[in-house]
């Protein structure tokens, strides 16, 4: 009997008494079980016939598993990094970030401490990236520096509230800017909002199940085409300046925040559109020579979203005054009506081309974070399963969409961004604690090559994560603040019974071979 865990992969080859070759899907846990089973019954029988030559066959067994492919370079790094951080957060944020700052000046101060508080984190998390170069993330950079249980904290909180939350945050801002072309000023049905916005996350997990590569593709198209129109909005307002066009930002710090509590949600808001750099780490294992490009790939993206975002801002407060800014549903689009009337309708098109690339690449990374949890034995075993022929981990991406559409049902795009934001500073919290205790237990070895960061770095992150956990609560505390501290450590109640002692549901086992034969996957090779 030959028992094939799918793909070109895993072959375990038994001669039986009869002859008869059998194939059959398994899963590793199943298959350990069945080769002793099989094992015993290829001994020989005492009530076996001389005249059959094949009692006791030997029984020879080759176990092989895949693990993914690297096919994404330095420019397919990039465009992750930028595509992902791109999104909705340059056209939704900058009005969450002036209303909480209090003035043009003070909001253009927070993009740009947003933006040396990403570069730091990127220095961080590059260094991270070339001593642990596993697609994971978070997930893997705790569990290098702190163990199982703390790294348990990044795949309950990460990939399946804050990455799921900003999915649908995303697509309901998608369907904000394709309703309007379709209903003008009338308020479209909420219903059909989240409806479109539940097709967007469908046919994104579409792309990513078909094939990894046209993954990358669609991340590639949508990176240049965003990009584009955000340089241009850009231009546009710096010649707008050099024109004279200066008296909307007269005394631009009028009016600045005095609470300490609204700086910190200012920066939530700001924060969560320069989010997506953290995709580069969790597609490590598909990168080419990730030890060098992971770095560079980082730097070269926050640098180049941070000049984009400071300035594209700029370019709308000089022709948008701050009360017309505040009341606006759709900032690009009122900047282009003002600027461009002519191109203004090609506004939205570029913020929906913009949503979905981040789409995109959050959700292509969040699979692989699941993934890798999975492998770690910290998610189920079926989770860890890739596709037999493209290598994908389709039985994640399945379930990270689900838990997408599930999250629609909110509907508040500003609760759902503090929401994930909070929880994403604990996460950061333990990652940049991992960098200084790894630097720590390896402060006697002899230097290697590859990339290094100051240890001040990952100081003066760890600091500006605990300040973003604490100042909401300083003042006024927001119910999804509690909501997101109970979530953070009630992880913790599934952690025990099921990871550490190792519990399983009835069933659990059945489940897993038949996820496994309906997703056409094998085992991969588990972390250590």
């Amino acid at each position: 009997m030959s028992i094939v865990s799918m793909a070109n992969t895993p072959k375990e080859e038994f001669s039986n008494t009869t002859g008869i070759t059998e194939t059959i899907t398994c899963h590793s846990n199943v298959l350990e079980q069945m080769v002793k089973d099989v094992g015993k019954k290829t001994q020989p029988d005492e009530e076996a016939t001389p005249r059959d030559p094949r009692v006791g066959a030997v029984t020879n067994i080759d176990l092989d598993v895949v693990n993914p492919k690297q096919h994404i370079g330095l420019f397919g790094a990039v465009t992750f990094g930028i595509g992902s951080m791109i999104g909705s957060g340059i056209f939704i944020s900058p009005k969450a970030s002036l209303a909480l700052a209090g003035s043009q000046g003070m909001s253009l101060v927070i993009w740009s401490l947003c933006g040396l508080i990403a570069f730091m984190m990127g220095l961080v998390y590059a260094e991270l990236g070339t001593i642990i170069p596993r697609s994971g993330g978070d997930f893997v950079y705790i569990r290098k520096g702190f163990g199982p249980v703390p790294a348990f904290l990044a795949v309950w909180v990460k990939p399946l509230f804050v990455q799921t939350s900003a999915t649908a945050v995303l697509s309901l801002v998608f369907a904000d800017y394709l309703l309007p072309l379709v209903y003008g000023a009338c308020p479209p049905p909420n219903v059909l909002r989240k409806l479109i916005g539940a097709l967007l996350i469908i046919t994104i997990a579409i792309s990513n199940i078909v094939s990894p590569k046209l993954g990358v593709f669609v991340q590639m198209i949508s990176t240049v085409a965003k990009t584009l129109a955000l340089i241009i909005i850009a231009i546009t307002g710096i010649v707008f300046i050099l024109k004279g066009r200066t008296e909307n930002l007269t005394n631009a710090f009028d009016g600045s925040a005095s609470e300490v509590t609204s700086y910190s949600l200012a920066i939530y808001s700001c924060a969560f559109a320069y989010g997506g750099y953290i995709r580069i780490g969790e597609i490590a294992d598909e990168i080419i020579n990730p030890q060098k490009n992971i770095p560079r790939a980082l730097m070269i993206s926050i640098t180049l979203v941070t000049v984009i975002y400071v300035v594209v801002n700029t370019s709308y407060f000089v022709l948008l005054p701050k009360q017309e800014f505040l009341g606006s549903p759709a900032v690009a689009y009122d900047w282009a009506l003002k600027c461009i009337p002519s191109v203004a309708i090609f506004v939205p098109i570029s913020v929906m081309i913009s949503v979905y690339g981040s789409n995109n690449g959050g959700c292509f990374g969040s699979a692989r974070v699941m993934f890798a949890a999975a492998r770690a034995e910290q998610y189920p075993e079926a989770i860890s399963f890739l596709h037999a022929k493209d290598s994908t981990p389709i039985i994640s991406l399945v379930l990270f969409h689900i838990i997408c559409i599930i999250m629609l049902i909110p509907g508040d795009i500003q609760q759902l961004i503090n929401f994930l934001s909070f929880m994403s500073s604990f996460v950061t919290l333990l990652s940049s604690l991992s960098l200084l205790r790894l630097k720590w237990l390896s402060r006697k070895e002899p230097k290697k090559t590859g990339f290094r960061t100051n240890i001040i770095f990952p100081i003066v992150t760890s600091l500006i994560a605990v300040f973003l956990i604490v100042a909401p609560f300083i003042n006024s505390p927001r119910i999804e603040f509690l909501y997101s501290a109970s979530f953070v450590f009630g992880g913790y109640l599934l952690y025990i019974p099921f990871v550490h002692f190792g519990w399983k549901l009835p069933g659990t086992d059945r489940i897993t071979v038949f996820l496994q034969l309906l997703c056409n996957s094998c085992p991969t090779e588990k972390l250590a």
